[in-house]
């Protein structure tokens, strides 16, 4: 057999060898960790949260949580609720990429946009709740945000009019 022809078959037998050992690792990373965005209404402040478990353990990390400075326990719970509906469908979409604060039709509201610079009045945008017309919904923002999203500092009222916090952290799993 010549050389050419030798190397060839070897090539083509390694890519049809591996491709069923690639699926069984492709499929096993999708068993080994799962991701699911819910309400947690359990304590005095609903909050949402990412629950991901791996293998055995289960986290829950806390995306945004719902003061009561700024919402009716009421209020907490519909928005926290919608929220985490959004946020699931947008995780699995891979479509947002970070929260900001915009105001809608003379409304702070905070949504999830795919990248900076996007205002919530975009066609991309989904908003996910409004605030107060008196709140400053960059400060709302970041005190509600959980603390693996936040910025290091905190939003200078007087010279920030938007912030951008990335809902997939660097060491997030679900990229």
């Amino acid at each position: 057999m010549n050389k050419r022809l030798y190397w060839l078959t070897i090539l083509g037998m390694s890519s049809i060898l591996a491709s069923p050992a690639l699926a069984v690792v492709a499929q096993s990373s999708k068993v080994a960790s799962t991701m699911k965005v819910r309400c947690k209404t359990d304590t005095a402040t609903p909050t949402v949260v990412a629950s991901f478990s791996e293998q055995k353990s289960a986290k829950d990390l806390t995306i945004l949580s719902f003061l009561p400075e700024y919402f009716s326990s009421q209020a907490a719970v519909q928005n926290c609720e919608k929220t985490a509906q959004t946020l699931q469908a947008l995780y699995q979409t891979g479509r947002a990429k970070y929260l900001t604060n915009d105001k809608s039709n003379s409304q702070p509201v905070v949504c999830a946009v795919e990248r900076r610079g996007i205002g919530c009045n975009h066609y991309s945008a989904q908003v996910l709740f409004s605030l107060d017309e008196k709140v400053n919904s960059s400060q709302a923002l970041y005190q509600m945000l959980g603390s693996d999203f936040k910025q290091s500092q905190p939003p200078d009222s007087r010279t920030v009019g938007k912030m951008y916090s990335d809902i997939k952290p660097s060491w997030w799993p679900w990229k």
